[in-house]
């Protein structure tokens, strides 16, 4: 996490949106509803703080109730960062002082994975938890750079070793219908603009169609995103 590069502020306007033009619809829903899930921000005690370690563009702090304190955390350059890294990628706040720690798509752009997880360990309360997303088999993508991917096993066996209890893991889209996303991503571009939209949309139907045939431990065995909530002993 050291030598932090600068925050990219040419970002994809609608990464996140549920629209037939966002080439990630079918990846961005099913991430949203599981955070949303595995947080389960509705019952936190009242004034829980919510650390977004590596916030970006902070497209989950909706899901975040007014009567709790929402912390955006990220490298210099992110408007939208109440909080600056460190140098050294590590967060200015002190022991067990937030409830919640949300990293959603981050641990694949971090340079030690390990010294992440070990800081949301640090920054956690006993019994506090970390809802957690990053890759599977996705795609390479630079934000501004991209370093991991993870089985479902490896992300555990990451997760464990650095302190926490695994309490639950989810997959975003199976194997076939990841495959479906990435033939879309490697096509996409060759594909004339003014039919690009409506090819866009046939392929996120399609991959929905096909995702809704696999089982959750299907699911999760080959998978385009991770998705885990784990907890600080108590």
């Amino acid at each position: 996490m050291s030598d932090l590069p600068t925050f990219v502020t040419q970002r994809p306007s609608e990464i996140h949106a549920d629209s037939w033009r966002n080439p990630y619809r079918l990846a961005a829903v099913r991430l949203r509803a599981v955070i949303q899930e595995l947080g389960d921000f509705g019952h936190l005690p009242p004034s829980s703080v919510v650390l977004d370690y590596g916030c970006a563009t902070a497209p989950y702090r909706d899901l975040i109730g007014t009567e709790h304190t929402y912390v955006g955390a990220d490298i210099a350059g992110n408007p939208s960062a109440e909080v600056e890294l460190k140098a050294d990628g590590t967060v200015p706040l002190p022991d067990a002082s937030v409830d919640v720690v949300l990293s959603t798509q981050v641990l694949e752009h971090v340079l030690d994975p390990t010294l992440y997880l070990a800081e949301c360990l640090r920054l956690l309360k006993p019994g506090g938890y970390v809802v957690l997303t990053t890759h599977g088999i996705m795609h390479f993508h630079e934000d501004p750079v991209d370093y991991w991917r993870w089985t479902s096993e490896g992300l555990h066996k990451l997760l464990r070793d650095t302190g926490f209890d695994v309490v639950e893991m989810r997959g975003i889209m199976g194997l076939a219908s990841a495959a479906v996303q990435l033939f879309q991503v490697a096509t996409a571009d060759h594909v004339p603009r003014f039919a690009r939209g409506t090819y866009v949309a046939a392929l996120q139907w399609t991959a929905g169609f096909i995702d809704r045939r696999y089982s959750e431990p299907a699911r999760l065995r080959d998978s385009l995103v991770l998705a885990v909530r784990a907890k600080r002993p108590a």
